[in-house]
């Protein structure tokens, strides 16, 4: 085999073995990327979702007006979705158990992410809170 040939083939090898790392590195850019923006987009949920127990908190409603609400159904809509910022929003119900104390009752907010109108993350935050009868 000559110089020439033997050359060749180890460029070639070394140039198939760089192309090769290259697409290796993009790849795991790429995903990694992916994941920090998916990240990024739960954790805008989840804010949401503590922005609306604040939001709940602030009203400073109390048992017996959220019972007459819900009249004999075990669940009220207290804050109906609002919109944080262009793709975030909550909204905030509250739910009545049996298996909850007497004057006690569970308060839900659901952060949500959308894009064009479509959910891409929710978080839903719970809370029990108390209250006199």
């Amino acid at each position: 085999m000559n110089r020439k040939g033997f050359s060749l083939i180890v460029v070639l090898f070394v140039t198939a073995l760089l192309g090769i790392s290259i697409l290796a590195l993009y790849s795991m850019v790429n995903d990694e990327i992916l994941i920090v923006r998916n990240k990024n987009i739960s954790s805008k949920a989840r804010i949401s979702a503590a922005s609306g127990i604040s939001h709940f908190v602030a009203l400073e409603t109390n048992y017996r007006t959220l019972r007459e609400q819900a009249g004999e159904l075990q669940f009220v809509r207290v804050i109906p979705e609002t919109p944080l910022g262009d793709n975030t929003s909550y909204e905030v119900n509250v739910k009545f158990s049996p298996s909850l104390k007497a004057g006690q009752y569970i308060v839900e907010s659901i952060g949500y992410y959308k894009e064009s109108g479509k959910v891409i993350s929710y978080h839903p935050s719970k809370a029990i809170f108390e209250g006199e009868q």
